[in-house]
């Protein structure tokens, strides 16, 4: 008995089988991002060989980078967590010993500590 329920149930399980390898191939190129870095780095080398203007370059840069983020979103949604935005250019401050000396203030403290060796 248990040998005909098997032999009903094969297509069936055949059938799953394949289905289930179609989404695992469909989700590993939904989230391959091995074709848009292939793409920027052709791009590189068509700015340094001259063949696209830097204005042509930073356009395609965007949309790639932007084709890029949307998939590592898409990961991170699959994986159950949240997308991230678009990252703010980040507003970095720089600060020398000269400024610090200059203002009347003293320098912070890892800065004190790091540098006090080369004085």
């Amino acid at each position: 008995m248990f040998l005909i329920d098997d032999l009903v149930s094969l297509p069936v399980l055949g059938i799953k089988f394949v289905l289930r390898t179609l989404q695992q191939v469909a989700e590993e190129q939904y989230t391959d991002a091995a074709p848009g870095k292939r793409r920027l780095l052709e791009l590189q080398l068509a700015l340094e060989s001259e063949e696209i203007s830097e204005e042509e370059y930073v356009r395609q840069e965007g949309e790639i980078l932007r084709e890029l983020r949307e998939i590592e979103n898409r990961k991170r949604r699959m994986a159950g967590t949240e997308p991230e935005e678009a990252p703010a250019a980040p507003q970095l401050e720089i600060h020398s010993a000269l400024d610090y000396e200059s203002s009347g203030q003293s320098a912070p403290q890892t800065w004190q500590k790091t540098h006090a060796k080369t004085r």
